[in-house]
């Protein structure tokens, strides 16, 4: 990928996120949901670690822009890139390729189901404990939100999987034969 390829990719993302940051009334779910969904995108090129700097960078400015402190936004931030990044990880430990497409033949289709949503699944504890550890809020009113939210980071990760491997199979021709 190019620099320049890069860069547009990011903006994007970026302004998407920016949208996604602003719903006051869905702050709880999506942001970590489009932050995962990010993260596991672009670990195919190799560069978490500006990835994970382009959205700290995004959640503090956007806190920043919604009234919030410095130190309050690098909070937000903590609690929304950590269990991003943890799902990333997982989702490429337990499923080398995954989001590729590659290995789908040797794999069944409910096994790899499973370790996404498991990987979804300690995202969204991950999230919660940070959530409640930063805030001071009693987790006893938010026990139903790691299940939405692991439901909502499954639903558009396969998705955008879907999506990307449907794009894929129409550009890719088929076998040729060279005489």
């Amino acid at each position: 990928m190019t620099v320049a390829r890069y860069a547009a990719r990011t903006t994007a993302f970026a302004v998407v996120y920016l949208l996604v940051y602003w719903m006051a009334d869905l702050y709880l779910i999506l942001p970590p949901v489009v932050a995962a969904v990010w993260m596991l995108t672009q670990g195919h090129w190799g560069l978490r670690r500006f990835d994970v700097i382009a959205l700290v960078t995004v959640t503090v400015a956007a806190a920043i822009a919604g009234g919030a402190t410095m130190l309050s936004g690098f909070g937000r931030a903590a609690v929304i890139t950590a269990p991003a990044l943890l799902f990333a990880v997982l989702v490429e430990r337990w499923l080398p390729g995954w989001w590729q497409g590659h290995g789908d033949r040797f794999r069944a289709w409910h096994v790899s189901l499973g370790k996404v949503a498991g990987a979804a699944a300690v995202s969204a504890v991950a999230f919660l404990v940070l959530f409640t550890t930063m805030f001071g809020v009693p987790a006893l009113g938010f026990l139903g939100m790691p299940v939405v939210q692991t439901v909502a980071v499954l639903l558009v990760a396969l998705a955008g999987r879907t999506m990307k491997r449907q794009a894929t199979k129409r550009q890719r021709p088929g076998l040729t034969l060279v005489r």
